[in-house]
């Protein structure tokens, strides 16, 4: 490969590498939105649990933490279920797509051609 070429490459790899972290959050929020639900029945449970334990008032920053991580959920559970998961999908598209060319055009390279 000529010096053009693995310039070429390192670019186009560093492209691979952020289109990949891009896939990777897309899903992952897909993800949490899926279980947001389940979240919040868990830490509503969690909280039941520390105000029948009466000790709510010496665990003060676990009761804030709960409700944090509910906002949290209630927040993703206001987002749109089309927008989320068509975002994950194109994103994971776009990568796909990407990881083709790329491929392609190194094999392209190792055989001299371009």
């Amino acid at each position: 490969m000529r010096l053009g070429q693995k310039l070429v490459m390192q670019a186009l790899e560093k492209e691979q590498k952020r289109l990949t972290l891009k896939a990777q959050k897309a899903a992952q929020l897909s993800e949490d939105f899926i279980n947001a639900t389940s979240t919040i029945s868990e830490v509503r449970s969690k909280a039941t649990e520390l105000l029948r334990s009466g000790e709510y008032e010496k665990r003060i920053s676990e009761f804030e933490e709960l409700a944090n991580q509910e906002k949290a959920a209630l927040k993703l559970m206001k987002k749109d279920p089309m927008k989320v998961f068509d975002a994950e999908h194109s994103t994971r598209d776009e990568l796909n797509d990407f990881n083709n060319e790329l491929s392609f055009l190194t094999m392209r390279y190792n055989r001299g051609g371009l």
